[in-house]
């Protein structure tokens, strides 16, 4: 839980300098498409598209396939998600984040062990923090827990971290 307390902490510094009353600073960016490039090691390709409804307020689609290996054994690996996110400090373009995540996770095959537990419905909270340049560029950090309903008929907590980078339009 230490490790947590000391990211949720480090998330928190970086957001000194937003102030609370930020306006955006891009208003036209709307629509914010990014990868996971931690996802890419696996090789696993994860995308996720961010729609603006508000100022502050977004939802977002996840969408993930490739392949994870595990003691030589190479599955194939889906997933599907989605979040509610609320822009506590900032907005849209440059903020730190609350939100809530969904998603499903499935491994074809029979996996073991570790792999075993990442099978499943999973939903959470987390903190993050989002920032995007005038170019366009963006890049966004998100920490939180998440429970999973493990397909089987194991369940525990787990945490959701993540780091994604893209582009907004």
């Amino acid at each position: 839980m230490s490790r947590l307390t000391t990211a949720v902490l480090a998330l928190s510094s970086l957001c000194v300098s937003v102030p609370l009353g930020a306006q955006e600073t891009s208003p036209s960016h709307r629509v914010s498409v990014t990868i996971s490039p931690l996802h890419l090691l696996n090789p696993q390709l994860h995308v996720t598209g961010e729609v603006r409804l508000a100022s502050r307020v977004s939802t977002a689609a996840m969408l993930g396939r490739g392949n994870v290996t595990e003691e030589e054994q190479t599955y194939p690996i889906w997933e599907i998600g989605g979040q509610v996110r609320y822009y506590v400090l900032g907005s849209f373009s440059h903020g730190m984040m609350l939100g809530a995540d969904v998603g499903y996770v499935d491994v074809k095959g029979q996996p073991e062990g570790a792999m075993e537990m990442l099978v499943g419905t999973r939903a959470g909270g987390f903190l993050g923090y989002k920032r995007i340049l005038k170019s366009g560029f963006t890049a966004e950090v998100q920490l939180g827990p998440v429970y999973v309903w493990g397909d089987a008929g194991n369940s525990e907590w787990q945490t959701l971290h993540s780091l994604k980078l893209g582009w907004s339009f």
